[in-house]
């Protein structure tokens, strides 16, 4: 009878480990099941066009939409369907009834010094990204000072543009970006004088895209940005 346990319960046990094992390599992926495919997204061949436009940089207007004043924002999807749905991201900012902002904040740089960053950081098996935005706001004005020091300790989402129209959000949901500013008053006459940005958020992407664009333009004529109905 003690025998008879004893080969039941390592039966069991044996069963036990047996399960364990299929529901890991299941985990990790084995044969067809390639790991990071998300529902039909995953990977496939980067090719590249020979002569098609590749423009570095990015267009002197930002947008920037404080956390505490939305309700909701764009948000990636939980299953996308091709690649492209994976790093996009869709709906639009909702703004809280009553906040003391109500649409983006438009903010100028000077040309050519809006840049756009994504280093990886972590452990080897558990890599994310810093995304980091810098930008420059020129002279001394006090609404300048104003504004960093609103901003300073103020999370966020900040929106930028590259010259081939695509727009970029910095910070999600939960992982909003902060954004230190430093000024320069120089001391030569031909110094450079004004306010330098820089902003970092986390991200498990290198960059999300707006599938709905906000029109810049529209934002700093007094718009909310978006087409009616939106």
């Amino acid at each position: 009878m003690i025998m008879k346990r004893f080969n039941l319960k390592h039966l069991f046990l044996f069963a036990a480990l047996a399960a364990l094992a299929l529901s890991l390599d299941s985990f990790v992926g084995s044969g067809s099941d390639c790991i990071l495919a998300t529902a039909t997204a995953g990977f496939a061949a980067l090719d590249w066009n020979i002569g098609q436009n590749n423009m570095g940089g990015f267009k002197n207007k930002l947008l920037f939409i404080p956390m505490n004043c939305v309700d909701s924002i764009p948000s990636l999807p939980a299953s996308p369907t091709t690649n492209a749905e994976m790093v996009t991201a869709t709906g639009t900012f909702a703004f809280k009834q009553g906040a003391t902002v109500s649409k983006p904040i438009y903010l100028y740089s000077t040309d050519g010094m809006v840049g756009y960053n994504a280093e990886a950081q972590g452990e080897k098996d558990g890599i994310s990204f810093q995304q980091t935005l810098t930008f420059f706001f020129p002279g001394n004005l006090p609404e300048m000072h104003a504004f960093n020091a609103l901003v300073k300790n103020t999370p966020g989402y900040y929106i930028i543009e590259d010259v081939d129209g695509r727009q970029i959000m910095i910070g999600m949901d939960g992982l909003p970006a902060a954004t230190s500013p430093s000024f320069a008053g120089g001391q030569a006459r031909a110094d450079r004088r004004g306010s330098t940005y820089t902003v970092t958020a986390d991200s498990n992407y290198s960059a999300v895209f707006l599938g709905t664009p906000i029109d810049m333009d529209a934002v700093a004529a007094g718009g909310s940005g978006y087409p009616a109905g939106n």
